[in-house]
């Protein structure tokens, strides 16, 4: 019988990083196809804060916007809105690729803008507790700050642009 899902969370919290991490990587290549195509999702309320979750499996740094796999025939948009309703339960207006990143091995990541109409951070009582344990509206700087590293260089680049009322233009990590 297997396990449910706040024990599967429990052992796997108990594991050392590498394990756990390596656990969590087998399972994503069994289940995603071999080349992963990921989602994320730079989403905005009205005053400007940007939406961040603490996610559980990340080592390097565990506050990220809100992302996920691509599923087979899926678009960006609407695999962001999928992931973010798993997530979270919300929903996000006019979502729209804005840049793609690569040079990841075996993965590329899709980022795409969007508003939430949202005044507070949902609670936990919302969140889907596996892979998501808080969720914060921050100002652009401090979710810059926060975020894990990868993320932090591609987000801080979309804000710039943003703030310059720039046109989307490619980001490369590092």
């Amino acid at each position: 019988m297997p396990l449910p899902v706040r024990q599967l969370s429990a052992v796997l919290d108990a594991l050392p990083g590498p394990v756990r991490r390596k656990i969590v990587w087998c399972a994503v290549r069994l289940s995603q196809p071999r080349f992963l195509v990921s989602v994320c999702a730079v989403l905005r309320t009205a005053d400007g804060r940007v939406l961040l979750f603490e996610h559980r499996f990340w080592e390097d740094g565990r506050w990220g916007v809100p992302s996920g796999h691509m599923l087979p025939g899926e678009t960006p948009q609407a695999a962001a809105a999928r992931e973010l309703r798993e997530e979270s339960g919300l929903r996000s207006t006019d979502l729209r690729v804005i840049d793609v990143v690569g040079g990841q091995r075996h993965r590329v990541e899709i980022w795409l803008r969007g508003s939430i109409d949202i005044d507070e951070a949902p609670g936990q009582d919302v969140l889907q507790a596996r892979e998501i344990c808080r969720a914060a509206l921050l100002p652009p700087e401090q979710a810059v700050r926060v975020a894990r590293p990868g993320q932090a260089r591609v987000l801080r680049a979309i804000l710039a642009r943003e703030e310059d009322g720039g046109s989307p233009r490619p980001c490369t990590p590092g």
